[in-house]
């Protein structure tokens, strides 16, 4: 008599061989015909669990064949293009494949693997569809739609979440508007049921790492409805105050530190683009957000952020600046920063308010900042914070640097008093310097950052050389305090005098006036990948202003 997994090690024999086929180019094709091969793929899926590692294997093996055989049938590369797209028309068709993978979602005697290759394959067959049909799978609809309403946190739910992220993240990457458009109105509904129940609900019940893997599910799927663009692009705008609690209350920390970063990526309207490589055109409704955000900063909530972190590869913690005893988790700090600075930036732009609110918030993001241990060891004052906390990341920094710009006239707009341009910590000259400091006053490095598209550096530096222009006799005063500040910390040489080299003024002029110099000579040449005529003026203004006697 034959064991019980006989037949699974036969199945697995088979579909072995159908998948030896398929990635092989110049294999030929199966000994069996489309039916045979249909069949014994639904027979993989339906591969009772009890009868052990066999009936696991052909399961993998029969939803990794359907998964594979999608793409090639959408990207045709082999010459049983033709077979594989027969086999899969019959398990679409006749088989209904679709609705046997949906059904593995809530089985809870398969285990992560299967499921997670199951909603993978599924969602493959519902972009094919979709592409051949225009129409989402009945069953895949239905079955995502309900879990979303009855929202029983479990397998079948982050399979359904996980399944509909990534069918609308492959839809938003071929840049197929029509069928986002069909699919965020499919699910318009369920979408913005579940995500106000969850996000309204008590975290801290029920099983801590099941919530976290729902609410990651979750904080992807909102991220990608906020980067298409479409029906209900809002979510992540109307559940902002949700959201932002989530940050110091997820019930565990990776949880608040992707809800952080998905405050900031709205905020700066970049939803989506670590995963799609293009930033999403995000709604403009960030008045929600703002409000969020500054309600809970007048708050305690800046005091309840955990920013520890969790991992460490070796080598030596402490880094210039920064936190003593390096635990601190530096890129949840960036995130709040960044969350926290540009909704000061709208608020103080959007209407006719005061400055003491916008002054109070940068005063609490100062103390945060100084209370997880990021203290600068080159300056005393708090412009020199933001400058260190963003120095290894680019982007985000000409981000922080403009928003502080903006900031920074618009409170010296609205101050009836003469206060000094560092109170706030956010002077430009200082943010200036501090960057020209940090990469070692090289014009190079300024010239690689105009020429780069990944940061937003032009508009930034822009902006700041027409300040400049006019405000050159405070940018002195900038220099002067700097040198002052750094003066305590210069050794003494062998005549009992400190070597203070060149003044920051000096340098700052002579990196500014190379700059200019290669950048008009690769403009000349026409080297320069855009039109910097503009640019070439101010910088000669500049340069030239600073060049006056009596500056230093």
């Amino acid at each position: 008599m034959a064991s019980a997994g006989a037949a699974p090690r036969k199945l697995v024999a088979v579909l072995a061989e159908v998948y030896e086929c398929l990635v092989n180019a110049r294999a030929t094709k199966p000994k069996q015909d489309v039916k045979q091969v249909a069949r014994a793929i639904i027979d993989g899926v339906h591969a009772y669990p009890g009868y052990g590692a066999a009936a696991q294997d052909a399961t993998c093996l029969a939803l990794t064949l359907i998964g594979r055989m999608v793409a090639t049938v959408t990207a045709p590369t082999s010459h049983l293009a033709r077979f594989y797209q027969d086999t899969l028309e019959v398990l679409l068709r006749d088989l209904d494949v679709v609705s046997q993978m949906v059904a593995t979602f809530a089985c809870e005697e398969r285990d992560q693997v299967v499921r997670h290759l199951a909603a993978k394959s599924a969602s493959a067959c519902v972009l094919y569809q979709l592409q051949v049909s225009g129409v989402l799978h009945p069953s895949w609809h239905g079955t995502c739609e309900r879990a979303l309403l009855s929202l029983p946190t479990g397998p079948q739910l982050d399979a359904c979440l996980w399944s509909l992220t990534h069918v609308l993240q492959e839809l938003l990457r071929a840049k197929r508007p029509e069928a986002v458009r069909t699919l965020v109105a499919a699910f318009d509904v369920s979408v913005c049921t579940a995500a106000s129940r969850f996000l309204s609900a008590d975290q801290s019940a029920g099983s801590a790492s099941g919530l976290a893997d729902t609410f990651c599910h979750l904080l992807d799927l909102l991220e990608f409805l906020t980067a298409s663009g479409g029906g209900s692009p809002r979510l992540t705008y109307v559940h902002a105050a949700a959201l932002v609690a989530a940050v110091s209350r997820a019930p565990l920390y990776f949880v608040s530190k992707r809800a952080a970063l998905l405050l900031k990526r709205a905020a700066l309207r970049k939803a989506g683009e670590d995963w799609l490589g293009t930033c999403g055109e995000s709604a403009a409704d960030v008045g929600a957000l703002t409000a969020a955000v500054l309600d809970a900063a007048a708050g305690d909530w800046l005091s309840s952020v955990s920013a520890k972190s969790l991992t460490f590869f070796g080598g030596s913690r402490s880094s210039k600046g920064g936190s003593e005893d390096g635990a601190c988790d530096t890129a949840m700090l960036r995130a709040v920063s960044l969350l926290l600075i540009k909704s000061v930036q709208y608020h103080v732009t959007s209407a006719d308010t005061g400055d003491g609110e916008a002054g109070g918030h940068l005063t609490r993001l100062w103390r945060f900042l100084r209370e997880r241990g990021l203290r600068p060891t080159d300056a005393d004052h708090d412009c020199a914070l933001l400058p260190l906390l963003f120095a290894e990341q680019d982007d985000d920094m000409m981000e922080a640097a403009k928003a502080a710009h903006v900031i920074f006239l618009r409170l010296r707009e609205n101050s009836s008093s003469a206060e000094a341009p560092c109170t706030a910590g956010c002077n430009p000259h200082c943010h200036f310097l501090f960057l020209l400091r940090a990469v070692w006053w090289d014009h190079r490095i300024l010239l690689d950052f105009l020429m780069s598209t990944e940061t937003c550096f032009l508009e930034y530096f822009l902006r700041y050389l027409r300040y400049l222009r006019t405000e050159w006799r405070s940018f002195a005063a900038s220099c002067r305090r700097l040198d002052a500040e750094a003066l305590p910390r210069v050794p003494f040489g062998r005549e009992g005098r400190r070597r203070t080299g060149e003044h920051t003024l000096g340098r700052a002029r002579r990196c500014l006036l190379r700059l200019h110099l290669l950048l008009a000579r690769l403009h000349h040449k026409k080297l320069f990948p855009y039109k910097a005529d503009a640019l070439l003026r101010l910088l000669w203004q500049v340069t030239r202003q600073l060049g006056q006697d009596g500056l230093t």
